[in-house]
């Protein structure tokens, strides 16, 4: 692309607020450096932009369509016919990066697809086939989409390297622009995880969004091992080890986003499989107790527990129901400048200002146990254990909490009630349980309502069961808002953007107390000693959905049909 464009590009994306101008002069200086490579691909190369990004403004500042699904599929086959009438070689379509075909029903008009239609090598190529070009023939296209089509015309082998030929590979522009392309995406649709999974002929790319799959991405064969390779580079992997899982970890900024981003690689059948796990440093608002959806009235409550000078508070859930998300919150609120807040983590997936935290490193001996005995020495206030996950962190934490500290961890239990039976089965005598646990947590995450597409629903469409168990909780149906899902560009046509927790929590009472002192305590024994007004993880989405947070549908599909005691809410 001509300079002018550049400048223009560059111009452009200022004023939208897609870059700044120190980023934007950096680029702007490595361009005059490297005169072969383009502005975009160069910000795409520093992790500040995203590709779709960078084709938005492209396609606005050139007047040209970006040709994607599910034109890009009706297209695919015209272009085979179209390169192979024309003996077009795979190594120049690669090279100048672009397909050509005559456009279905367009009365037979070849059209372009190309990452550069002002290339001048591209322009010279197409004008001894079609002899005439013009602009309106074009389209831009993502590298993605590019590389799958034109693995769909060329069908290219696929030979594995040794760990030279990969990290040689690895360290192409072209790779590292892919692998940079895919977390920018991923950063830009707010994905926790990225999945890299092979298949027969290609490997395809999805995003977890929102707790969901989607999104799902394909590319050719030919270029997975290099993909992978990059990924295993980047994050301290060793790149010949294909047959025994491996865990890495590294930094990036990706679309503006300072990001840690952790690995798992773990071989299959069809190759490696990859999941990225994305942390952005940008939490500021994020760990908050007043902004992750616990109810005013919760919120007391825990605040309380907090306060206590001693005792355990245990929160509880499935993995990505949000635990380590509410005892971050739990640690920011913490008063760090008049007391000492330690945790041992596995691992540690945020940096707490004020906050001392170690990582377990069990092959060397370091685990949860052996770190929190040294931690005992060093006279904190407040531990936060990661995990309770053995008999002897257990009785470590009840120890801790019995000689004056307060102790903040997690437990991996359905609901609230059976954390206790759940420490007792672990070898923690039950009066002691009784003795320690100050309260409970019962977490899960439901999807926010898109704000952009979210349609009210009228009072009358509400279950007459819900409408009694809101009437129940001291949700009048004046105060009612329910909306349901629609779909839009904004939220990828879901109807949701973002999720939010719903809570149960769980107050240690002196009935509960007196309940596990017993012999042999039992569910029974327990849910009878509930207190009056508490409120199970159903009662507590339904409050969020009559408040027009999220729909009933995912209140449902998180926390079932059926509901227990509920307390009301003020």
């Amino acid at each position: 692309m001509p300079d002018f464009q550049s400048q223009s590009l560059g111009q452009l994306l200022l004023q939208r607020g897609s870059v700044d101008e120190p980023t934007l002069r950096r680029a702007e200086e490595l361009r005059r450096t490297a005169s072969q490579d383009k502005l975009g691909s160069i910000l795409i190369r520093l992790g500040v932009l995203s590709e779709q990004t960078l084709l938005d403004a492209q396609s606005h500042l050139l007047g040209i369509t970006v040709l994607q699904e599910p034109h890009l599929s009706q297209c695919i086959g015209a272009a085979a016919v179209w390169h192979q009438a024309n003996h077009i070689s795979p190594a120049l379509v690669k090279r100048l990066q672009f397909i050509a075909f005559v456009e279905p029903d367009g009365g037979g008009r070849i059209r372009v697809a190309a990452r550069d239609p002002f290339d001048s090598e591209l322009q010279e190529h197409l004008q001894k086939w079609i002899k005439v070009v013009d602009p309106g023939q074009f389209y831009l296209i993502s590298t993605r989409d590019l590389e799958r089509a034109q693995a769909a015309i060329y069908r290219p082998t696929h030979a594995l390297g040794d760990s030279q030929d990969l990290r040689k590979l690895a360290e192409d522009a072209p790779i590292v622009e892919l692998v940079n392309g895919l977390l920018a995406r991923a950063t830009d649709s707010r994905a926790s995880d990225v999945h890299v999974e092979p298949e027969e002929a290609g490997f395809i790319v999805r995003y977890r969004i929102d707790g969901r799959l989607q999104g799902m991405e394909r590319y050719s064969r030919d270029r997975f091992d290099a993909v992978v390779s990059r990924i295993k580079l980047v994050s301290g992997l060793d790149i010949a080890e294909r047959r025994l899982p491996q865990d890495g970890r590294f930094s990036s900024r990706m679309a503006g986003v300072e990001t840690d981003v952790r690995v798992s690689v773990i071989p299959g059948v069809l190759g490696e499989s990859l999941v990225l796990r994305l942390l952005p440093n940008t939490q500021a608002t994020r760990f908050d107790l007043g902004n992750i959806g616990i109810e005013p009235d919760h919120l007391a409550m825990y605040r309380q527990w907090m306060a206590e000078p001693d005792g355990i508070v245990l929160v509880t859930g499935p993995t990505g129901s949000g635990k380590s998300t509410t005892l971050y919150a739990t640690l920011v609120a913490t008063d760090t400048g008049h007391e000492r807040v330690m945790t041992v983590e596995d691992p540690v997936e945020y940096k707490i200002p004020g906050v001392t935290q170690f990582q377990v490193h069990p092959d060397i001996g370091f685990t949860f146990p052996a770190a929190l005995r040294s931690i005992l020495r060093h006279d904190p206030d407040t531990i936060m254990i990661g995990e309770i996950r053995d008999t002897e962190t257990a009785r470590i934490a009840v120890q801790a909490s019995l000689t004056g500290h307060r102790v903040f961890s997690t437990l991996h239990t359905n609901d609230s009630i059976t954390a206790f039976l759940r420490l007792a089965d672990m070898g923690v005598e039950p009066f002691l349980v009784g003795a320690t646990v100050r309260g409970i947590v019962a977490q899960r995450l439901v999807r926010r309502l898109c704000d952009e597409c979210a349609e009210s629903l009228p009072n009358e469409a509400i279950p007459a069961e819900v409408a009694q168990q809101l009437s129940t909780l001291g949700v009048a149906s004046r105060q009612w808002t329910f909306r349901h899902p629609i779909g839009c560009p904004h939220c990828s046509n879901t109807g949701y953007r973002g999720r939010i927790a719903i809570y149960e929590l769980l107050n240690a009472t002196e009935q509960l107390r007196s309940a596990m002192s017993r012999a042999n305590p039992t569910l029974d024994s327990l849910t009878a000693a509930l207190p009056s007004n508490f409120r199970d993880l159903r009662s507590d989405g339904l409050i969020k959905a009559a408040r027009g947070i999220t729909s009933l549908e995912d209140v449902y599909a998180v926390a079932g049909l059926a509901s227990a005691s509920a307390g009301s809410v003020p």
